[in-house]
């Protein structure tokens, strides 16, 4: 009698593959929406037996970095946690236009058993010979994108120079654009009583709390104002009527980032539309922004409204360092005083060593002068002189 062993036949484990690609919310109709491409992958899929689909990752917006690819993360992560065999991308550009990151991942995810497929260049990351094509299909991909980056900007530099620009999405508060034109709306009171506001001399936060008192709403509902933005309207100066084109330099198009070291010529309309503002009020403000500014530097703050009417005004004659009020304990209580800036760095740091003056002598020496008749109040080691 024969006797015929029979093998037990071994089911081989299905390939686990997924697919990433960039869209375009500008090309939902078109070939590449992502509907379309999530039909292409899925029948793609089904013509090999031993592969199964996963998911289908994807970006909707244009970017250089991974980092601001969540999609992109989203798959690395998984690949990372041994959910994936294959990943399917059109072509490398679609994977990265950084040549660096484009060739850190490819090795990365090979390290981890991943194998990437390049469909139009027909490139696979689990052949050996594959890493010099790649590197030259990720310089190509990356050049690709500094060209588009440079045309991009040329055409915004030509728009800027004839005065067009875009708003965008009517993100100015107190204007709607009808016809390619700013034209103030409902919301224009609310920029008005801002710059009233802060020329009677309240504070960003005491303007921001006051103006959703009366009902003010920002630009997307909410009944919040932050400093940040009541600062950010006191100096836009499209409520004056202007328009100031370029206002950063070009932005690097790996980093995404402003590149300080490109020169460019931005561009100023004056009286481009209607203004909210009148031209004495603006003035007005900016003048006070401008003078904050130049004390700030100069290491005076104000916090509030309720500061002494000489700060901002006492300075050092031995060093120029402004002065700053403190409380200082004695025997007899806590008093104010003033003293320099500079003399907090002590005696080791080279601060400096001029005198500690009581408010009490500082007034003195001001006597019935009224305080906006004072330009400058300097204390000396051996006196106090007044300009």
């Amino acid at each position: 009698m024969i006797i015929k062993k029979v093998m037990p036949k071994v089911k081989t484990a299905k390939k686990r593959v997924a697919a990433y690609c960039r869209v375009s919310t500008l090309r939902e109709n078109q070939d590449e929406s992502f509907e379309t491409q999530q039909k292409y992958y899925a029948d793609m899929v089904q013509h090999y037996p031993d592969w199964e689909l996963v998911q289908i990752y994807a970006d909707r917006h244009s970017a250089t970095k991974v980092k601001n690819r969540p999609g992109f993360q989203q798959m690395v992560m998984d690949a990372q946690a041994k959910k994936l065999d294959i990943i399917i991308c059109k072509s490398v550009s679609r994977f990265s236009r950084n040549m660096v990151d484009c060739q850190q991942y490819a090795k990365w995810l090979r390290t981890l058993g991943v194998t990437i497929i390049f469909e139009e260049q027909n490139i696979r990351t689990d052949d050996p010979t594959c890493d010099f094509v790649l590197s030259m299909m990720a310089a190509v991909a990356q050049d690709e994108s500094h060209s588009i980056s440079k045309n991009v900007q040329e055409a915004y530099k030509s728009r800027f120079a004839r005065g067009e620009y875009n708003l965008g999405n009517n993100r100015i508060l107190g204007y709607d654009s009808e016809d390619g034109k700013l034209v103030p709306n409902k919301d224009a009171w609310i920029v008005k009583e801002i710059f009233k506001r802060f020329l009677e001399g309240q504070t960003f936060r005491e303007i921001a709390d006051g103006i959703v008192a009366m009902g003010a709403r920002s630009k997307t509902g909410k009944d919040h104002f932050s400093v940040e933005t009541i600062r950010y309207m006191l100096s836009n100066e499209t409520y004056v009527g202007d328009k100031l084109l370029q206002k950063n330099p070009p932005v690097d198009y790996i980093t995404k980032k402003p590149d300080p070291n490109r020169e460019y010529n931005p561009n100023y309309l004056t009286d481009d539309h209607e203004a909210i503002i009148d031209r004495d009020t603006w003035d007005k403000v900016q003048e006070i922004l401008k003078q904050r500014e130049e004390d700030n530097k100069a290491g005076i703050y104000r916090r509030s409204k309720e500061h002494h009417p000489l700060y901002g005004k006492v300075f050092c004659g031995e060093c120029g360092a402004p002065f700053v009020r403190r409380t200082y304990k004695g025997r007899h209580g806590h008093y104010k005083a003033w003293n320099c800036k500079e003399r907090q760095k002590g005696k080791k740091g080279n601060g400096c060593l001029n005198r500690i003056i009581k408010e009490d002598e500082l007034m003195q020496a001001v006597g019935e002068r009224k305080v906006g008749d004072i330009g400058k109040v300097l204390v000396y080691k051996d006196r106090i002189e007044i300009t």
